[in-house]
């Protein structure tokens, strides 16, 4: 057995909910790892299956420091702020129950952060399975129809196969395009979260975003590795917008929480007028065309679209294609309700 007093390289945090069945898997792959100085901290979020009995069970055996710990359910969020506050590792790593690290995924990475000390963030690519079937869904997320992302393009050093971001259109890659470097994908520094936890209030997807765009905010320099470190798997449970088959009042929201949540930190946190543009400019797209028009008014809900897509024109009213869309909408809705009334006439 490892020393009580024995502070681990790295802290695995594992939030779970009711998810007993995943867990054989779970504990399998952290097992699994090339690197074994590590502990595990699982927060149990209330669950009310014998997740408690599995995961002792599992562990019993298990060399390495173990933590278990029961809240009530406050979300995903909340249960990774308990693990933090309970983490002694120089690093962290977050593991989603329902996905798989391959075996190199801790080596690499906390490998990476011990050579490389200016780096705070190292992540690995995904490969994205259909759950049930087994089908590959998406072989590399690094790549979309095989050319490569375009946080790809951005400027790097190479150190060997890590690939160091050093390139001042960082941020307005990030707001754009994205950086598919989610918690489940990387290890990064402990001390990283020393004046920082996720935000608990709403349930959403924006806290894995906001982490990344938090750290470039401040300074931290980010890194990664092309090859595959997670599988991920995609069933009707996950908790985010990429779950199998998950309805357009699910999406919405998802949707509606994770920009009611930018845009509060768009007034608190210190971000320069150029970078709060990009910002508010991303944040009207996605008002517009996935919660006004996909999400709303494509599903029949049309004059809540309307209502939604006039707040993301006021939002940011700089865009052609949006007036034009917005417009023929109107029209269409205005027009197909005249039709019904003369028809119910």
């Amino acid at each position: 057995m490892v020393c009580a007093q024995h502070k681990p390289a790295c802290s695995i945090i594992l939030p779970t909910y009711n998810r007993a069945a995943f867990l054989p898997q779970a504990i399998e792959s952290i097992l699994g790892q090339t690197f074994t100085d590590w502990e595990l901290i699982l927060i149990d979020d209330g669950s009310t299956d014998d997740t408690a009995q599995v995961f002792k069970l599992l562990t019993k055996d298990v060399a390495q420091p173990i933590v278990y710990h029961r809240q009530d359910n406050g979300g995903a969020y909340a249960a990774r702020n308990a693990a933090l506050d309970r983490a002694r590792g120089r690093y962290i790593a977050f593991y989603d129950s329902d996905d798989t690290w391959l075996e190199h995924h801790l080596q690499r990475c906390v490998g990476a952060l011990e050579t490389h000390r200016d780096v705070d963030w190292v992540f690995g690519s995904c490969r994205r399975i259909d759950m049930e079937s087994g089908a590959v869904l998406t072989p590399n997320t690094f790549y979309q129809d095989g050319r490569p992302r375009p946080f790809m393009q951005l400027g790097n050093e190479q150190r060997g196969d890590l690939r160091v971001i050093d390139d001042p259109a960082l941020f307005e890659c990030r707001v754009n395009h994205g950086l598919y470097c989610g918690p489940q994908v990387s290890v990064l520094r402990a001390e990283l979260f020393d004046n920082y936890r996720f935000d608990t209030r709403l349930r959403n997807e924006a806290e894995d975003q906001l982490l990344n765009l938090w750290a470039i905010l401040h300074g931290k320099k980010i890194a990664y590795f092309e090859d595959i470190h997670v599988i991920y798997r995609v069933h009707g449970e996950n908790s985010s917008a990429s779950a199998k088959d998950l309805d357009a009042k699910k999406h919405l929201r998802v949707q509606q929480a994770r920009i009611e949540r930018y845009l509060e930190v768009m007034k608190a946190w210190p971000f320069s007028s150029e970078q709060v543009n990009l910002l508010t400019r991303r944040l009207a797209d996605d008002l517009f065309w996935i919660m006004g028009y996909q999400l709303q008014w494509m599903q029949g809900r049309r004059r809540k679209g309307l209502q939604t897509m006039s707040h993301a024109m006021k939002l940011y009213p700089w865009s052609m294609r949006r007036w034009k869309t917005f417009l023929l909408a109107w029209a269409r809705t205005w027009g197909d309700a005249r039709t019904a009334q003369q028809q119910a006439a």
